[in-house]
């Protein structure tokens, strides 16, 4: 991972805080997936989600799919709705324009202060692996909104073709 797309994670006091930045891609993704699958396995025991999106400046569906998945992950535990901090205009479009303002509370301001966060590392996945994440990732964008079965339902079979 460069400079330019970091994952740092901490899990204080059962909050899990996650700060993200640079270009999120799908290429760059494996990492993040990782942490989200650990959430859902109970690795990690979180009783509410922080997610600083502040200094992103792009996101691929891939990663906007496992935002979807964490948002996910708190409505099965019962957890109060995760917080997502946002200041970049082009982000936060894609976050509302897919429908995440319906399963986080959306901060579109700086925010205050951050733990002593621990990098993440991407993880090596095989292709197989690689394209399963996409899917889930894709899967959790339509289950979030039906308004997103349009644009997602052909990429989710395509996927699911490519990956019989």
């Amino acid at each position: 991972m460069t400079q330019q797309e970091q994952i740092l994670f901490a899990c204080i006091d059962n909050c899990c805080y996650f700060k993200l930045s640079g270009e999120l891609r799908y290429t760059n993704a494996t990492g993040m997936d990782d942490l989200v699958e650990r959430l859902f396995s109970r690795q990690l025991q979180c009783k509410q989600v922080v997610v600083d999106l502040n200094a992103v400046s792009f996101m691929d569906s891939t990663y906007i799919g496992l935002l979807a998945s964490l948002a996910r992950y708190c409505q099965q535990q019962q957890l109060p709705r995760p917080t997502l901090f946002s200041t970049h205009t082009e982000v936060n479009e894609l976050l509302f324009g897919l429908c995440l303002d319906q399963a986080f509370d959306i901060v579109q301001k700086p925010t205050k202060q951050t733990p002593d966060m621990a990098g993440i590392s991407a993880q090596p996945y095989s292709e197989l692996q690689q394209g399963q994440m996409i899917l889930r990732a894709h899967e959790a964008l339509i289950a979030l909104h039906d308004n997103n079965l349009a644009a997602f339902a052909p990429v989710v079979e395509l996927l699911k073709q490519q990956l019989k």
